[in-house]
């Protein structure tokens, strides 16, 4: 049983329908996707503004969560991050009647799968304008765990057991939803599954009978994992159960756009946890993006560039070059806009990093971490240190949850 407790958040003067001031605990970022603050320091110019504007434009009266291609949740998204830009209370009166519309509604009906695409949006936007009721926190909470679609699974069962799209965007979704409600314990929980997914531990994920895309069909993954060959071809950063979905394994792979769909899940849960203190960009050796450069870089270099994102996977390359470092979106005007369940990279710009308020040097790892693993919490040099010399930074291995002085290196792995 859950209580509507805010572990997370502390919840201010909160009157059903009203605007609530909702203040962070400590080691959080103010917003699940972005703040009011960071926003308002951004020019209503350029086309990443141009952008989400166009997208707060379009009709959100009619919000279908049983429809997967209803885009309603990223235009309802869109809607309150231009009313967190400007004040204007058309786009926040846009956001609290399509959410009072699902909420109304109830059970929406159909397949998890739309669920999973689309409930997380509405709690994000839910969050950027401040609206919180009763009715809603219990409609989001049945979401992730009451209502059972038409295959027979609550989107939180789904997620358990589908390491492809399906359990990516339910990832995603979750995320925002028990960010929103102010649950750590499932937070914590969503993390830490996905987590071993990743890194080796089978989380009770349900395989299809054909494992030809895994390196190891008695240890498989969600992601290969790094340095994955198999009869010569380099599948590092493959999900097996998505490319599946074109063809068993050969050379060259059947084209399938399932992969893209699955990281654009990740991006989302991503950067929620990201702002909730629990990032996961670099699990699993940077398993999202080394998923990420399996497709933008290296399917689309040697199988043509129908690997490469396109259409409303694009939103995400701004989200991976700020995540890793990467230029994929650099000099491109296409790239702002939506996904299927999130997007909107107009909030990256206005990005505040993510700091322990014990830090320092602010390099990212708190002063206690630093001192029990013998670095200097003010020497901000030490971050990129590696001391174990397995390829992680010390910051690396601070955001992985590893010992920095224990190597964690893996060797090559070839079938």
């Amino acid at each position: 049983m859950h209580t509507r407790g805010h572990s997370l958040l502390v919840v201010v003067g909160c009157l059903a329908g009203s605007f609530v001031a909702v203040l962070p605990a400590a080691g959080q970022t103010p917003g699940l996707w972005s703040s009011a603050k960071e926003l308002q320091a951004l020019p209503m110019s350029g086309p990443a503004w141009q952008s989400v504007l166009d997208g707060a434009n379009q009709p959100q009266a009619a919000p279908d969560l049983s429809n997967q291609d209803d885009n309603t949740n990223v235009w309802v998204l869109a809607s309150a991050i231009v009313w967190a830009r400007t004040a204007s209370s058309p786009y926040r009166d846009k956001v609290v009647a399509a959410i009072e519309t699902i909420v109304a509604r109830g059970n929406p009906g159909g397949s998890t799968l739309p669920w999973a695409r689309q409930t997380g949006a509405y709690a994000l936007a839910a969050d950027l304008v401040g609206y919180r009721t009763a009715a809603f926190e219990d409609f989001l909470r049945n979401m992730a765990e009451v209502f059972v679609g038409t295959d027979g699974r609550t989107v939180l069962a789904m997620f358990r057991v589908r390491p492809n799209n399906w359990g990516s965007h339910a990832f995603g979704s979750l995320a925002a939803i028990y960010s929103y409600l102010g649950d750590r314990n499932r937070l914590l929980e969503i993390r830490d599954h996905w987590v071993r997914g990743v890194e080796g531990t089978n989380p009770d994920y349900k395989w299809g009978t054909d494992l030809s895309w895994h390196i190891d069909p008695y240890n498989p993954r969600q992601i290969n994992p790094a340095g994955a060959i198999k009869n010569g071809v380099d599948i590092d950063g493959v999900f097996p159960d998505d490319l599946r979905r074109g063809g068993s394994f050969q050379e060259p792979p059947i084209f399938t756009g399932y992969p893209w769909e699955a990281l654009q899940g990740l991006v989302m849960a991503a950067r929620v946890l990201e702002r909730q203190g629990l990032p996961i960009w670099a699990y699993g050796e940077s398993a999202i993006l080394r998923a990420a450069s399996c497709l933008q870089d290296r399917f689309a270099a040697r199988y043509g560039s129908a690997w490469s994102a396109t259409g409303d996977d694009l939103w995400m390359l701004p989200f991976f070059d700020k995540a890793y470092g990467k230029t994929w979106s650099s000099g491109r005007t296409d790239v702002w806009g939506h996904g299927k369940n999130a997007g909107w990279g107009y909030v990256l710009a206005a990005a505040a990093p993510v700091s322990d308020p014990l830090d320092s040097d602010g390099d990212g790892m708190p002063n206690a971490w630093e001192i029990s693993y013998g670095l200097n919490p003010n020497d901000p040099s030490d971050a990129t240190g590696d001391p174990d010399r397995d390829g992680r930074t010390n910051l690396q291995e601070y955001q992985a949850g590893t010992d920095p002085t224990v190597y964690n290196g893996k060797k090559r792995r070839t079938r």
